[in-house]
């Protein structure tokens, strides 16, 4: 993995670890829907995607997946699983890129 490679997945992580926060908040007054970060790798991305607290969950459920918003990802470290209404699920290609996801996990990958 080049240097940057290993900088766009430090920022996803860095996005994912945002998005746990506001799902821990989220989750404290009880709402069911999210507004979450983009998860992509571009630092200076600003853009929301909207999900439910079930969706996200699922996205969480494997270190590997981020949601970004469509044609956000980075075709040379993850790939488009699934598109969704408003984000697109991606997952790291393995090797490397996984490895980082994983390693960088807030919920212990």
């Amino acid at each position: 993995m080049d240097e940057r490679q290993r900088r766009v997945g430090l920022n996803e992580t860095v996005f994912r670890e945002v998005n746990e926060r506001i799902n821990d908040l989220v989750r404290t007054f009880g709402r069911a829907d999210l507004k979450l970060i983009c998860e992509c790798g571009d630092r200076d991305c600003a853009e929301t995607i909207e999900m439910s607290a079930a969706d996200y969950e699922q996205v969480r459920a494997d270190a590997d997946q981020f949601a970004v918003r469509p044609g956000h990802e980075d075709a040379s470290v993850e790939s488009v699983i699934a598109h969704r209404e408003t984000y697109d699920l991606i997952r790291k290609h393995p090797g490397e890129p996984a490895v980082l996801a994983a390693r960088e996990d807030p919920r212990g990958g």
